[in-house]
């Protein structure tokens, strides 16, 4: 029976007194407060953490999702960065790529290599004209059902999430169809004002989208939705912890309003993640890395090039956040968000999904259904 020692163990919501643990069959089966098994894998005070869980990721290493292949690829190389678990994310394109892109998701959702696949995070074509961000404007779409029907097809079963802008034409009824279905619906590059938000609350969104991206900023006399989902405690907030698509004090206010628990990070990486700087395409328009910075050729934002574990780092090193918190909204908190009690904690019964990581926060060892899927060399 696999077993490591020795082990600074943190299981998803603090770092608790026990030092060593053993898996089988995927699955964690014990957890002790000491061993010493000699055949056990001596961690030497490393720390053991849950795989870090992103919920919104549309490309890294080289290839978009939207390619073919790119699932795939995703899942193949992201235990080299610590996620264990994911949601493949499209951009807006034409019903025909997204239905595609499903048809991969689909696919390679049974495999047994690699990073899991939690299903499909659809942002994207619903989504407004001003606060659109970087989706191309003639291939925004009314979030009406019939739409939704018509990109899905028969591929509805593999969506997990869904981003959309509430207020459009259709909006209301999408998301308390997608609600009932058990889809986690997201509030998404949204025009919205509060009174709409607070409706969409009330039909079944449950999390606002990078957050402060894709929302009309607070003001102090104008009604706009950000406030909203700051401040209902219905609603957990997503943010790009890259410190470029929110600064510091932006971040602090997300934990304030929200507190640790409704709070979780996420990496909305690219295609250049992972590669560096260069001309890249998101959906079909250019996009610019300059200093690990990607933008559109008008200069807008156009997600990220991190990875959690570096949004993590940041989180502990630049803005100073408590270690057990910094982890925590990479594991806990988006399995949670999404409802999977087996991912995003060390606890018996869990999947044996877990990362070795150095005290300076450098990947050691990637564990995936008990399996080492990655080691440092």
């Amino acid at each position: 029976m696999p077993k490591i020692k020795n082990a600074r163990i943190f299981n998803g919501e603090s770092f608790v007194p026990v030092s060593a643990l053993r898996y089988e069959n995927g699955v964690i089966a014990e957890m002790y407060e000491s061993c010493d098994d000699a055949d056990a894998l001596d961690a030497q005070g490393q720390i053991l953490c849950p795989g870090f869980v992103d919920l919104h990721i549309h490309g890294s290493f080289g290839k978009d999702v939207l390619e073919p292949g790119g699932t795939a690829h995703l899942r193949e190389n992201l235990p080299s960065v610590g996620t264990t678990s994911f949601c493949p994310t499209n951009a807006t394109d034409t019903f025909e790529h997204i239905h595609s892109f499903l048809r991969e998701v689909a696919e390679e959702m049974p495999r047994q290599e690699g990073s899991r696949i939690l299903g499909a995070h659809i942002e994207g074509p619903f989504f407004a004209l001003d606060n659109r961000g970087a989706h191309a404007i003639p291939l925004l779409q009314d979030p009406t059902l019939q739409n939704y029907k018509k990109m899905a097809g028969e591929y509805e079963g593999v969506i997990v999430r869904v981003s959309l802008a509430p207020e459009k034409r259709g909006g209301m009824e999408l998301i308390s169809y997608l609600a009932q279905k058990g889809v986690v619906v997201s509030a998404a590059h949204t025009d919205s004002m509060a009174k709409e938000m607070e409706e969409a609350i009330s039909k079944g969104i449950s999390i606002a989208t990078h957050t402060f991206n894709g929302f009309y900023p607070v003001h102090h006399r104008q009604e706009n939705s950000i406030a909203v989902v700051l401040t209902d405690d219905r609603i957990t907030c997503e943010f790009i912890p890259d410190l470029q698509h929110i600064n510091v004090y932006a971040a602090r206010l997300i934990m304030k309003a929200k507190g640790f628990e409704k709070t979780f990070i996420c990496s909305d990486a690219l295609e250049p993640s992972q590669q560096g700087d260069g001309i890249y395409s998101l959906a079909g328009s250019k996009v610019i890395v300059r200093d690990s910075v990607a933008r559109l050729e008008d200069g807008r934002l156009a997600g990220s090039t991190i990875c959690i574990l570096q949004g993590v780092r940041n989180l502990v090193n630049i803005m100073k956040i408590p270690l057990c918190k910094a982890l925590r909204l990479g594991t806990y908190n988006p399995a949670n968000a999404i409802g999977n009690s087996s991912i995003g904690r060390i606890a018996v019964g869990a999947q044996a999904d877990f990362l070795l990581l150095s005290e300076d926060l450098q990947l050691m060892q990637t564990y995936i259904r008990g399996k080492l899927e990655y080691s440092r060399a």
